[in-house]
């Protein structure tokens, strides 16, 4: 926890600009990126366009409960063929919800920050939002490196071994240390890697198989249908102080 403390306030220190509103009655925005931001997950995309058919073997153990999505995402990004700017070309085609341009415009007038968490690959998500001019959001993602030029594999500079879910990225220890008061920390997701994180926020917006889960388990949360809908609902009289 400690490390990810430390590598959280370096990242901030170098990519927020605006202090919280004290008036505020929101602290800090979080947001998935796969699914969320994009209208489709770009790793899964990633993986449908250049890797090894294998990949649907690990996908299909993950889904069992035989391993963690870090181990499936690590052995799946190892079957990727193809070379950096390859992927970066591809990534950026991605269509993305255009909803997260008032999302992000809305943060900054109301001095809230907003922040990506994700438990994909930061190359797809950097060159998506180079694409947008969106690259001053903070990310905190696994690392996509090359161990040949057309080999990838990853790093998890964001995991913790005590990870309840096993991800790559352990978004609850990210949302804790981002704010010690989390009731008011907003978090908007779609999937499953949002699930242990939605029990843990004060206010959650979800969609696709994510909305599913928080019926089945009871989990309050506001659905929606794109960031737009967020926008419009967070930034409402009622929900941020003026």
């Amino acid at each position: 926890m400690f490390l990810i403390a430390g590598l959280i306030t370096n990242h901030l220190a170098r990519n927020t600009t605006n202090p919280r509103h004290p008036d505020a009655t929101i602290s800090e925005v979080l947001c998935d990126f796969d699914g969320t931001i994009t209208v489709i997950d770009a790793t899964d995309a990633i993986l449908e366009a250049f890797a090894l058919p294998d990949w649907r073997e690990w996908e299909l153990r993950w889904v069992r409960g035989e391993i963690s999505s870090q181990e499936c995402l690590a052995h799946q990004v190892e079957l990727i063929r193809a070379d950096r700017e390859t992927l970066v070309r591809f990534a950026a085609d991605l269509p993305i919800d255009k909803g997260i341009f008032a999302l992000d415009r809305q943060c900054t007038a109301h001095h809230i920050p907003l922040h990506i968490v994700s438990d994909g690959l930061d190359l797809l998500i950097e060159a998506v939002l180079r694409r947008h001019n969106l690259l001053h959001i903070p990310v905190f993602s696994n690392h996509l490196q090359w161990k040949t030029p057309s080999v990838p594999s990853l790093s998890f500079p964001f995991s913790l071994p005590e990870c309840r879910s096993g991800s790559g990225t352990c978004k609850c220890a990210l949302t804790l240390v981002a704010n010690c008061d989390s009731s008011q920390i907003i978090y908007i997701g779609d999937g499953q890697s949002d699930q242990c994180v939605s029990r843990k926020v004060g206010t959650l917006f979800a969609k696709g198989s994510l909305k599913g889960w928080c019926d089945q388990e009871g989990i309050n949360h506001h659905p929606f249908d794109t960031l737009t809908n967020v926008t419009e609902q967070l930034f409402s009289k009622e929900a941020v102080s003026p």
